[in-house]
């Protein structure tokens, strides 16, 4: 399909035929005047007579000379314009690199929301009421993380490589644009409800195929959201608008995957907006804060530290749950303030107790991404005074799937200061045997799922048991996470499970004070921040 802005703007090179056309045209034009002119006042004749008349003035050879200035002065004026043309051609030259400047852009070479829009709408124009134009919005999963962790080099290539998936997708018959950042858009005329769907899917699929850069490969994901012009808007603001909606309602139900629009959305997601901005504002005013759950040894029952969960009341809703706000922090970019604010208050809190307790971090994959989080919790620990080998950092499996070289780094140099590695959540699906000695693990947690279970269920016990001697067999302390019963404890024991948290144990409080039954020397203290989830 042609669009309009190639039909709108012809070429160089026929705009300047057509310019001297129209000079040629004029040109001759001049000539046949001035030749008509002659023939009716008969001036070749009376040239002739005042030649013959007035001989003895040399006339012929004036009138000779005459002709020779004529044929000079036209020889000049073809070379002049010559130099027009080419100054001519020169300044066309200099307009089609201004207008496609403005019209694409400039790293991948594709048309930008300008051109997008004016291309749209004309497709609106001439569809009338037939004609149905898919508007596809695609964002690249997590690229600010991406960038921070591989370089700006290697994200544009990225950026660049989709672009050419994008425009192998689209064929001949679609139209791709890039608008902002990692944001781009298709356009898909005459496409219905459900081919577009399976044409989304097939090019998200496409654009998760790894890509070499370099000596490296790298896998990156996207989400998309659909609207379809005429059914959900008949110009091109709101069907953007509208896609961009579908977008936002697409991240967060699911990262990698679409939406389309649906009467609704709008309210969502202002809503969204509005609970992304209070979350923002609450970390900025220390609102978030850490509550204390206390980790017991199951040989003794007492007391070896707690895990701190994240907490935040809101003004007006009051208690906001966990599994509500995390998600959140980490789709807008404020996982890493919010923990770096939480660790920081478990710092003051635990720096002062006696025994040098431990403190454990729960920290989330995206987290991982960012090449300057090592040095951000070291330099917390040293605000506080709170020695690094002190530190225990808690990964999710979710973090063997995601960038684990990136990951390597940031422990690695943690690692080196004397910080602690557990791997949490242990058994959610995410990791194999072999991820799981990708990163120096110290710690095993065993997911609460299979332990609520335990006593019931004879596969969950086998499940536990398990991980418990493979655990052992790697040399790695074991907890139980989500005990909620005596019973489920001293099976734990009986099983070689090393330590265990949950309700049965105390329930988190605001802050760390001695329970019943607890020792004098209280020598860890576990820290969550949020835990981070995949995808």
């Amino acid at each position: 399909m042609t669009f309009p802005a190639s039909q709108t703007q012809p070429s160089v090179d026929r705009r300047v035929s057509q310019q001297v056309w129209r000079d040629l045209m004029i040109f001759c034009g001049f000539i046949a005047a001035g030749f008509i002119l002659s023939v009716n006042l008969d001036v070749v004749g009376w040239l002739y007579s005042l030649s013959g008349a007035y001989a003895h003035l040399q006339m012929s050879k004036l009138i000779g000379t005459i002709i020779v200035a004529c044929v000079g002065v036209t020889l000049y004026v073809i070379t002049r314009y010559h130099a027009h043309i080419r100054d001519l051609r020169a300044r066309l030259c200099a307009e089609e690199r201004s207008r496609r400047v403005a019209m694409h852009d400039q790293l991948t070479g594709l048309p930008n929301r300008r051109h997008l829009k004016g291309v749209l709408n004309w497709l609106l124009s001439e569809s009338g009421d037939k004609r149905r134009v898919g508007v596809v919005m695609l964002n690249v999963d997590r690229f600010r993380a991406f960038n921070d962790a591989h370089s700006r080099p290697v994200g544009d290539e990225v950026l660049i490589n989709i672009g050419r998936v994008l425009n192998v997708r689209a064929g001949v018959d679609g139209f791709v644009a890039r608008l902002e950042s990692d944001d781009f858009v298709v356009l898909a005329p005459d496409m219905g409800e459900e081919a577009l769907m399976d044409w989304i899917s097939a090019t998200l699929t496409a654009i998760e195929a790894p890509m070499t850069i370099g000596q490296q490969t790298y896998t990156v994901s996207a989400t998309a959201g659909a609207a379809i012009g005429l059914a959900d808007g008949r110009d091109a603001e709101t069907l953007l608008h509208r896609s961009s909606l579908a977008l936002r309602r697409a991240k967060d139900a699911s990262r990698g995957w679409f939406a389309f629009f649906k009467t609704g959305m709008d309210e969502l997601v202002r809503q969204r907006a509005q609970f992304e901005a209070d979350l923002w504002t609450a970390i900025r005013n220390d609102e978030i804060a850490p509550h204390f759950q206390p980790l017991v040894h199951l040989r003794d029952g007492k007391p070896r530290g707690y895990e701190i969960l994240a907490r935040w009341t809101h003004a007006t809703r009051g208690p906001i749950p966990p599994d509500q706000f995390i998600p959140v922090a980490e789709a807008s970019g404020a996982i890493t303030d919010m923990t770096i604010n939480l660790f920081r208050k478990a710092c003051r809190e635990a720096a002062g107790l006696e025994g040098a307790p431990h403190l454990s971090l729960n920290v989330s994959p995206l987290m991982l991404l960012d090449a300057g989080l090592a040095q951000k919790l070291l330099n917390v620990m040293e605000e506080h005074k709170f020695a690094p080998s002190r530190l225990e950092i808690e990964l999710t499996e979710a973090a063997l799937v995601t960038d684990i070289d990136a990951a390597r780094n940031v422990l690695g140099a943690l690692r080196e200061q004397g910080v602690r590695i557990a791997l949490d959540n242990f058994g959610t699906g995410h990791a194999s045997l072999m991820q799981l000695r990708l990163l120096p693990f110290d710690k095993l947690k065993i997911d609460r799922s299979f332990i609520r279970r335990i006593t019931t269920d004879a596969e969950s016990a086998a499940i536990v048991r398990a991980a418990i001697a493979m655990a052992k067999a790697l040399g790695l302390v074991v907890v139980a996470e989500g005990v909620e019963s005596l019973d489920q404890a001293r099976m734990l024991a009986s099983m070689g499970c090393d330590m265990a948290q949950g309700f049965h144990f105390g329930r988190a409080k605001s802050s760390v004070e001695p329970r019943v039954g607890a020792s004098a020397a209280v020598d860890t203290v576990v820290v969550e921040a949020p835990v981070a989830v995949a995808g």
